[in-house]
């Protein structure tokens, strides 16, 4: 220490400078001060500053200790649980890993499928009641039957019934003995009006398979 005017120096604890006279204001010691007066007042060889060097050694190794402590508990309650590598580390105080319970499922309610709806085929065209040769028409036609006309007309319209059934079109029943062609007292059975042989000659198979013994035949008025 030094005086603050003449920087004589002065002794710790002086209140005047020997040298100048004036009063040293300073700070109370504080215990380590007194301690470090008191330790260099018994050894001549310790210096004011020891003890402040040993006490701030002690600070510095008890700083080290804690430090050493915190980092160790902290590697421990970081080595918990550690995946590496798809592996699991497990610890004294890592819990037991059970696999989640399965839900329940529902058994979904399944609608039947409506059956598949049909459509019913749309019904054959209608087959025209029987025809009548146009009158004073000449032409062609295939003779499905020929019956004597004492079996009455209503045996003959019975047939041109039947070949309305088997599927033939433009079917009627002829008086024979009105047409110069035909050979009077029969009641004839026809299939079409046609305008000549050859055409008539063309539908004659499709009427072959209802009554086989059909032919192509001239009408004359």
């Amino acid at each position: 220490m030094s005086c603050p005017r003449c920087g004589a120096p002065v002794q710790a604890g002086q209140e005047y400078c020997l040298e100048c006279g004036v009063r040293l204001e300073h700070e109370p010691p504080g215990p380590v001060d007194r301690a470090a007066a008191t330790v260099a007042e018994r050894h001549t060889w310790a210096g004011t500053w020891l003890v402040p060097a040993l006490l701030g050694l002690l600070i510095a190794v008890l700083g080290t200790g804690a430090a050493i402590a915190i980092s160790g508990s902290g590697e421990d309650a970081a080595s918990v649980s550690t995946a590496t590598g798809g592996s699991l580390t497990v610890t004294e105080t890592t819990p037991t890993l059970t696999a989640p319970e399965p839900e329940p499922t529902t058994a979904a309610t399944t609608t039947a499928a409506p059956p598949p709806t049909t459509t019913a085929p749309p019904p054959p065209p209608a087959n025209p009641a029987a025809v009548t040769w146009p009158r004073d028409r000449r032409g062609w036609t295939i003779v499905l039957l020929s019956l004597p006309q004492a079996n009455g007309r209503a045996a003959a319209a019975e047939q041109a019934t039947r070949a309305r059934t088997g599927g033939l079109r433009q079917v009627g029943v002829l008086d024979s003995s009105r047409y110069a062609s035909l050979h009077p007292g029969y009641y004839v059975v026809f299939q079409g009006v046609y305008d000549s042989e050859p055409e008539a000659s063309s539908a004659l198979q499709r009427a072959r398979t209802v009554f086989p013994s059909a032919y192509p035949r001239e009408i004359v008025p």
